[in-house]
């Protein structure tokens, strides 16, 4: 007898997650952590071929431009077709893109245009990859443990995020191509993990224009109240921590504690991440919502405010842990009662319409940090960014007392989606 749709898979362990999740897990965090690897590679080895420090900026912008472009289409992609074959195909492109430029690299080949082609490919794929994941652990994970799902999903970001960048590192001391290659081979990792996946798991969307199934699920996501505050917090937070960089290098080059400091307080916000993705799961299962947001994001906002008037290294790397420890919290909690309460046919949809806003702002906060620290100071530009975020603390808990964090789908939402389906 065939398994349907939302019943435990066969497959599965008692009170553990499966084959499935597994293989989706370990595939997608070998190609994370090589990833990691490249986005240092890939600006280096355009520097070191030019000379141009513009040029290397401009091939990290591409990357970024992939990310943003990909998410929205990604999201209809998801909903529509199926998903391991997504995941495959957004794979095998990974590994042809990082195979031609281990190649070109090794024979001294590599231009700047065809840096700039590949890190917008790459930042494409990986936006592509994100929403289809999103929905296989949806149809892969029982409701109740999609909690603990998405903490290994956090804490393999953050463990990305500490290992990518070292092994880039070490790598490209002997040769830039070792790092494509390493990069090319755990996409290839990833792409037989995908292929061991079962097929048809899950609904899909009916054949929409791409433009009017995109409009759906941003539709979806504003009207709910909850989804909404969930965007706006995620832009926030990325908007905080993407211009904390910046921060942390004009305070320590001001106080002259130099580049020792400058590393210490970025890895704490590595280290941090990884805390809080284990502390996720726990805390996402005993505190409703409302009250879990809140006290996770007004974690970020005391601990800004500590960053702010300490002085030490030692003292500003713990705060800065503390607060990146709280945003794995926080997205645990969003993105499990968003999954909770999107229907099936939009999962991809709203995931992608969510991370589109969040990220699209996000290459902005370098840019409003250095601007406001040069007009106002370093002090008071981390003391408004918490100011910021504590309101949005308070918001989060309102909006979840007043409109409700689970509540199903209206039936007018879903009346007026197939009025326009219709035409």
């Amino acid at each position: 007898m065939k398994e349907r749709y939302g019943q435990k898979a066969a497959s599965r362990t008692r009170g553990g997650f499966g084959r499935r999740f597994w293989l989706l897990y370990f595939g997608e965090s070998a190609s994370a952590v090589g990833t990691g690897a490249s986005v240092i590679a890939l600006p280096v080895v355009s520097f070191d071929n030019s000379g141009d420090v513009r040029l290397a900026g401009f091939i990290s912008t591409a990357l970024s431009l992939g990310i943003v472009l990909a998410r929205l289409p990604a999201g209809v992609l998801a909903d529509r077709y199926e998903r391991r074959t997504l995941l495959l195909a957004c794979n095998g492109v990974g590994a042809l893109v990082l195979g031609a430029l281990a190649t070109l690299e090794a024979v001294s080949e590599v231009r700047w245009g065809v840096l700039l082609g590949a890190a917008f490919l790459l930042g494409a794929v990986g936006s592509t990859l994100a929403p289809a994941e999103n929905v296989a652990v949806r149809n892969f994970v029982d409701a109740e443990l999609l909690p603990r799902a998405l903490a290994l999903l956090q804490s393999r970001a953050a463990v990305a995020m500490i290992a990518g960048p070292l092994a880039g590192g070490m790598l490209l001391k002997a040769d830039a191509a070792w790092v494509f290659a390493a990069d090319a081979t755990t996409y290839l990792v990833a792409a037989c993990c995908a292929a061991l996946l079962p097929a048809g798991a899950g609904p899909r969307s009916d054949e929409q224009p791409p433009l009017q199934a995109a409009a759906e699920g941003l539709r979806f996501l504003w009207r709910s109240p909850f989804l909404r505050y969930g965007a706006l917090n995620a832009t926030v937070l990325n908007l905080v921590f993407n211009g904390l960089l910046i921060v942390i290098i004009a305070s320590a080059e001001g106080s002259g504690a130099g580049s020792l400091s400058i590393g210490v307080q970025t890895a704490a916000l590595g280290t941090g991440a990884l805390a809080g993705s284990f502390a996720a799961a726990p805390v996402a299962r005993r505190l409703p919502a409302g009250p879990g947001i809140a006290c996770s994001t007004g974690v970020v906002a005391a601990a800004l405010l500590g960053f702010a008037t300490v002085r030490s290294t030692a003292g500003a790397a713990l705060l800065l842990a503390v607060a990146a420890a709280a945003g794995p919290v926080i997205t645990v909690i969003i993105t499990s009662t968003q999954m909770r309460i999107t229907p099936p046919r939009l999962q991809g949809r709203v995931h992608s319409g969510s991370g589109f806003i969040s990220q699209g702002v996000a290459p902005f906060g370098p840019a409003l940090a250095g601007a406001s620290s040069h007009a106002f100071g370093l002090t008071p530009t981390v003391v408004g960014a918490a100011a910021v975020v504590l309101l949005l603390a308070v918001s989060g808990g309102f909006v979840v007392a007043r409109h409700g964090a689970t509540s199903e789908v209206s039936e007018e939402f879903e009346e007026e989606s197939m009025e326009v389906r219709r035409g």
